[in-house]
C-alpha cells in the first residue's frame, strides 16, 4: 500500500522486532524505529537485519544508562508513553530524541521552557 501510493519517503515504520524484520525485507530503505521491551540490548545480529534508526522503549525503562547505550550505539532513542510533567522533564534531561505522549501540550510548553535562556 506505502509503496502503490509513492509514500515510502513520508512513511516510518515502529514495532516488535517480527514486524520489522518483515518491513525490512520488503523495504531496504525503510526508516524503523524498534520497539524493544526489556533492558537488556537487543542482539547485534538483530540490528544488523532489522537496521533501525531509532529504538524505541516504553519510557519506565529509561534511565541515563540506557539512554547513553542507545546513542553510543549510534541509534536514535524514543520513548512511549509519559504523561506527566516529571516523566517528560526527566525524558528531556535524558536526550530523549523522540517522545510520544498524550500530552503534547504539556511536552510543548516543557520544550520551550527548557530552551530559555
Amino acid at each position: 500500500a506505502v509503496r502503490g501510493q509513492g509514500a515510502r519517503d513520508r512513511v516510518h515504520y515502529c514495532a516488535g522486532a517480527h514486524a520489522m524484520l518483515a518491513v525490512r525485507a520488503a523495504d531496504p530503505a525503510a526508516e524503523i524505529a524498534l520497539t524493544w521491551t526489556s533492558l537488556a540490548p537487543p542482539r547485534a545480529g538483530l540490528l544488523e537485519a532489522v537496521r533501525p534508526r531509532w529504538l524505541n522503549y516504553r519510557f519506565s525503562l529509561v534511565d541515563r544508562d540506557l539512554a547513553d547505550r542507545v546513542h553510543r550505539g549510534g541509534h536514535l532513542l524514543s520513548v512511549w508513553t509519559p504523561d506527566t510533567r516529571r516523566s517528560l522533564r526527566r525524558l528531556l534531561a535524558l536526550g530523549a530524541d523522540s517522545i510520544t505522549t498524550n500530552r503534547v501540550d504539556l511536552l510543548h510548553a516543557l520544550r520551550a521552557t527548557s530552551r530559555e535562556p
